[in-house]
């Protein structure tokens, strides 16, 4: 190996490295929240999306204490008589008490109250079609970046600290190879 390249290699290493490296509070997008993850408290207008236009939900009360999260959730209409989490298929074979009935909000909508695992995370829950008397699969996503600022006290996702040290290790191996490298050709 031609030792003049070795600089080189090392600040390749180093680039590499640094790159890998999240920013300290950032959050890799897509990365589900836990309750752990959140403030306790009660979250108003939380954003819910969805897989079908056909369960739009317009409103979203989220709350989080330490035993996890509840949403308390407002459909748009009053098509659904009951919710399943998990698939349709699946619900057939349940007996009543595993589903989740609707109330109502006094103005002609739908409203269920679920647990949630994470935020961020899609959710299989399956609505029961008053109309048609079947079930339709879908999934929902409560979405954190709708959360107030403050309200997350730790990203999922952002431990920084493991690359960083297998990064620093990387550059000091790198720094030892190019200096005893030098070295040797000196003598």
């Amino acid at each position: 190996m031609n030792i003049r390249k070795i600089p080189l290699l090392v600040l390749c290493a180093l680039l590499a490295a640094l790159s890998s490296v999240p920013a300290f509070a950032a959050d890799k997008e897509g990365t589900p929240l836990y309750a752990a993850d959140i403030q306790n408290g009660v979250y108003e207008n939380v954003a819910v999306d969805s897989t079908s236009s056909m369960f739009r939900v317009i409103a979203c009360t989220l709350t989080v204490t330490d035993e996890g999260m509840t949403a308390h959730m407002t459909l748009s209409g009053q098509g659904f008589g009951k919710l399943y989490l998990g698939r349709g298929e699946a619900a057939r074979g349940e007996d009543e008490s595993a589903f989740y009935p609707f109330g109502d909000d006094g103005e002609g909508h739908h409203t269920f109250d679920i647990p949630v695992e994470a935020l961020d995370k899609p959710l299989p829950c399956a609505g029961w079609s008053i109309k048609r008397e079947e079930w339709f699969d879908r999934d929902i996503t409560f979405r954190s970046d709708s959360l107030p600022e403050g309200a997350v006290i730790r990203k999922a996702g952002a431990s920084w600290l493991p690359v960083a040290a297998a990064s620093a290790a990387v550059i000091a191996l790198g720094a030892a190879f190019a200096f005893f490298a030098i070295r040797k050709k000196k003598s």
